[in-house]
């Protein structure tokens, strides 16, 4: 069953868009999207499970057309808040809806789709990038993260739970933010490498910080570890081993 966050806003913003690391995954996005959003300052971006608008609100207030959805009301409130304070004189669309009713509220394209943190949540997350694909226009962009498979595997065979490291499915209740569903990177590639979508970049997001002792994670400032994510989050091996994966593709003509 796909993910609803309803009841679990203030744990999102405490445990994840709060916190280090939460900044660190916003920052890495921008250096994949800094090229393509000077390219244009009138982006039509569309940002499909959305939740409480991070990144698109800070698009909003550089001058882009935003339409913000998501399954959950009460995550679309607070982006209307962060919105507000953010970008007081702008206009954003917001939209309740699931991915894959998106076609029954919304007909037109984007030069722009985000979908960040939300295939790992669904229970059938291949099947929604030809949802998403459908909504971008000829030479847009699809902005993809998603959580990653490899990560949490190697994670559990340093942590000694090698049977847990080998289970197709992953723990998770209604309480936990641990998700349902992470990724193969290779196999969301493949899929929409086969719908058509052109790879611009590929980055593993969090490569260091994630697998780093607290001890010495707490000792490092968030400029630190961008300095060395920004580079080694590139780089194969190491970019396979992020937390996060994000594919920038671009729709040809």
């Amino acid at each position: 069953m796909d993910r609803n966050f309803d009841g679990l806003s203030q744990r999102f913003n405490s445990q994840i868009y709060g916190t280090l690391k939460g900044q660190l995954r916003l920052k890495m996005l921008d250096f994949d999207l800094e090229d393509i959003l000077a390219f244009s300052s009138k982006h039509k971006v569309l940002d499909v499970g959305g939740g409480m608008g991070q990144y698109s609100s800070a698009l909003l207030a550089d001058g882009h057309q935003v339409t913000i959805t998501d399954i959950s009301q009460e995550m679309l409130d607070e982006a209307k808040l962060i919105f507000h304070e953010i970008a007081p004189d702008r206009q954003a669309k917001f939209i309740c809806t699931a991915l894959q009713d998106l076609s029954q509220h919304l007909n037109d394209q984007y030069s722009l789709v985000l979908n960040h943190a939300v295939l790992e949540w669904l229970e059938q997350p291949l099947n929604a990038i030809d949802t998403l694909y459908e909504f971008i226009e000829d030479n847009g962009y699809l902005s993809l993260m998603f959580y990653n498979r490899h990560a949490i595997v190697w994670r559990n065979l340093m942590n000694g739970s090698w049977q847990r490291a080998h289970n197709e499915f992953f723990h998770h209740d209604k309480n936990h933010l641990m998700p349902q569903n992470p990724l193969d990177p290779q196999s969301v590639l493949q899929h929409a490498t086969a719908l058509g979508l052109e790879l611009i970049s590929w980055r593993g997001i969090r490569c260091v910080h994630d697998h780093m002792p607290k001890f010495m994670r707490d000792k490092k400032t968030l400029d630190e570890f961008v300095e060395v994510e920004s580079q080694i989050g590139l780089q194969a091996p190491y970019r396979d081993l992020g937390r996060y994966v994000h594919m920038l593709f671009r729709k040809p003509e």
